[in-house]
């Protein structure tokens, strides 16, 4: 299923999912990367994903591999799956595109279906193309002389401190998709600037979410996480970590806008702050 507004164009997985398989200027090519036949690792179909957190083996990686119902109204998009196997929970993404700007609202739901409270938190992963660089803002968030700390980083046992691909200044951590360098690299932040993005050739893809101040986020406290290996990055939000009741559900809302000529990562930096 397609969504277009004469700027930007998205396709939206009916056989599998829900997942939305591109995303891209109407004309251009697609920032995603896909995979066209499900592979044994993941992602395995590539594209944006909706999962849950924390990270585990038996919870997390169900394969989105059934097709999914959809309902259109009022231009806003809605794909839903039935149960995770062996599990109350069910995923729906609900998609509405902009009239006219290059960005649409991508929202996630996780409904607990189930006859017990469950904890966790919505999570969507992009899993984007080769050869561009994450960038993460990370400003200082308190007077310079305050004694409480203001910001977290956090690194997956596998990544390297010193790994080339990672780079800190005072603005934004940057993490850059190298397909020279084989082993992988996760890290996780707070961000309170809201807004997390990757750029590549000379195109900035950038996910604004709403940071809650006062909730709990999984794996230390991360709103936003990058993850890369050969082949491709992908940028992940997080919601926050919450005991949902069955008959209620999780959300977690980005908002997705596709820049052109971003000249340098500073500049997008500049921009949004």
């Amino acid at each position: 299923m397609q969504l277009a507004n004469g700027t930007v164009r998205a396709e939206i997985s009916t056989e599998i999912g829900p997942r939305i398989l591109h995303f891209g200027f109407e004309d251009g090519t697609n920032e995603f990367r896909t995979y066209p036949e499900e592979r044994d690792e993941f992602p395995q179909y590539g594209g944006h994903r909706l999962w849950h957190a924390p990270e585990a083996h038996s919870r997390t990686h169900v394969p989105d591999d059934l097709p999914v119902e959809y309902a259109i109204q009022d231009g806003v998009v809605r794909a839903t799956r039935e149960m995770d196997p062996g599990s109350p929970l069910r995923r729906e993404l609900e998609v509405q595109m902009s009239p006219s700007q290059p960005s649409m609202t991508v929202t996630h739901r996780i409904h607990n279906e189930g006859h017990w409270p469950i904890k966790f938190a919505p999570w969507g992963l992009t899993v984007l193309k080769a050869g561009g660089t994450a960038v993460l803002p990370f400003c200082r968030q308190a007077p310079e002389d305050s004694l409480q700390p203001d910001r977290s980083i956090q690194f997956w046992p596998y990544t390297h401190p010193d790994d080339d691909r990672l780079h800190f200044d005072q603005e934004a951590i940057t993490v850059q998709q190298n397909n020279d360098i084989d082993r992988p690299l996760k890290i996780g932040a707070t961000v309170s600037d809201e807004w997390v993005a990757y750029v590549r050739d000379n195109r900035a893809f950038r996910k604004e979410i709403t940071i809650d101040l006062d909730g709990l986020y999984p794996d230390g406290g991360s709103a936003v996480e990058v993850y890369t290996q050969p082949g491709f990055l992908e940028l992940e939000t997080l919601g926050t970590l919450e005991t949902i009741d069955p008959d209620t559900c999780a959300v977690h809302t980005e908002v997705w806008t596709l820049l052109d000529n971003v000249s340098s990562i500073d500049a997008l930096v500049d921009g949004a702050t």
